[in-house]
C-alpha cells in the first residue's frame, strides 16, 4: 500500500453543500458492511480504531462495479468480522467522496486507526482480493490491533468444504460468467429445495444479472420521468439494493402497490420475495416490509 493520505478531510464536509446531495444511503447489505453518508462518516472513523475498513467509493456506472462490489463482498464476509466493507455512493454522497479526495472511480482505501491509506482506483481483478485483505489484516495486526485469528486467541474451526454445485457458482461469479452461476444455483435447489444458500445465492446473482450494464444516472431520471413505467422503476430498486440502498428499494417498490392492478401486484410481489431473498431473513428490514407487503395485497 502506498503512503496514506492522512486524516479524512472532514472540513471538507462543514462547508455549505453547494449542490444536491441525493438521498442519504440506507442500511448494510451484509453483517460486515456498512453505507456511508455524511452523518456517519465521523463514527466510521472512530470505529476503524477497532476494526479496520475498506472503502470502496463507486457509482453503478462503473462498468464491472457490481462484480467488483461482490467479490469485495464475499473476501470480507469470508472474515467473520475481522475487519469491514463501507460504501460510497459517488452519485449521493459526493461530498464524501471529495472528503475521500477521490479522483477517479472506482477507487478503493483502506481506513485504520482513523488513518486513510490508498489501495487501488480500478477494477481489481478477482484473483487480487484475497491476497489483500490478507495484506490489510497483517498491517492491522502490526499496528497492534485485536482481530479474530491472532496471535494467543483461539482458532477457529475450519470451515467445512462447499457443497460443489455452490462452489461451482462462486467460481463462475468471480469470472463474471452469471449465467453458469445461475444454473449451478439452480441445478442446487433441485437436488436440495430447502438450501437457504442456494436460494439467496440465486436471488444475488439474478440481481447482478439483471442490472449489467446499467447507468444509474440514466435510470433514475427514467423512473423520475416516468413515475408509470414499471419496468423503469424496478430497475431502480434492483440498484438501490445492489448499492446498499435496502430501504431505499424496499419503499420504492411497495409504493408502487397502492392502487395496482393485479398484474403489476404479481410482478412487483415476486421482485419483493427476490430482494428479501438478497437480503436474507435475518436482515431486520426485511420482516416490516413483508407486513406491509402483506397489508398491501390483501
Amino acid at each position: 500500500m502506498t503512503d496514506p493520505y492522512g486524516i479524512i478531510d472532514l472540513a471538507a464536509l462543514k462547508q455549505p453543500a453547494g449542490g444536491s446531495e441525493g438521498g442519504a444511503a440506507a442500511g448494510t447489505a451484509s453483517a460486515h458492511e456498512i453505507a456511508v453518508t455524511e452523518q456517519g462518516l465521523e463514527q466510521l472513523i472512530a470505529d476503524s480504531q477497532q476494526v479496520p475498513t475498506l472503502v470502496l467509493v463507486t457509482s453503478g456506472r462503473v462498468p464491472e462495479g457490481a462484480q467488483f462490489l461482490a467479490s469485495l463482498r464475499r473476501a470480507v464476509d469470508a472474515q467473520g468480522g475481522a475487519l469491514r466493507l463501507a460504501i460510497v455512493d459517488a452519485d449521493t454522497q459526493q461530498r464524501v467522496a471529495g472528503a475521500l479526495r477521490v479522483q477517479q472511480l472506482p477507487t478503493l482505501l483502506l481506513l485504520i486507526q482513523g488513518q486513510i491509506q490508498p489501495i487501488v482506483q480500478s477494477v481489481l481483478p478477482d484473483a487480487e482480493i484475497d491476497s489483500l485483505v490478507t495484506q490489510v489484516l497483517e498491517v492491522a495486526r502490526q499496528q497492534g490491533m485485536e482481530l479474530p485469528g491472532g496471535e494467543g486467541e483461539e482458532q477457529a474451526p475450519p470451515e467445512e468444504p462447499l457443497p460443489p454445485l455452490i462452489a461451482e457458482a462462486y467460481e463462475a461469479i468471480e469470472k463474471g460468467d452469471l449465467d453458469s452461476a445461475v444454473a449451478a444455483y439452480e441445478k442446487q435447489l433441485q437436488e436440495a429445495p430447502a438450501d437457504a444458500e442456494a436460494k439467496a445465492g440465486l436471488a444475488t446473482v439474478t440481481l447482478m444479472r439483471r442490472t449489467q450494464g446499467a447507468d444509474l444516472t440514466s435510470a433514475r431520471e427514467a423512473a423520475a420521468q416516468r413515475p408509470e413505467d414499471l419496468d423503469a422503476q424496478l430497475l431502480v430498486a434492483d440498484l438501490d439494493m445492489l448499492g446498499g440502498h435496502v430501504d431505499d428499494a424496499f419503499a420504492r417498490l411497495l409504493d408502487l402497490l397502492r392502487g395496482a392492478d393485479q398484474e403489476t401486484k404479481d410482478v412487483v410481489r415476486a421482485r419483493l420475495l427476490d430482494l428479501f431473498e438478497v437480503a436474507g431473513a435475518g436482515d431486520p428490514r426485511v420482516a416490516p416490509a413483508r407486513r406491509r407487503l402483506a397489508n398491501l395485497l390483501y
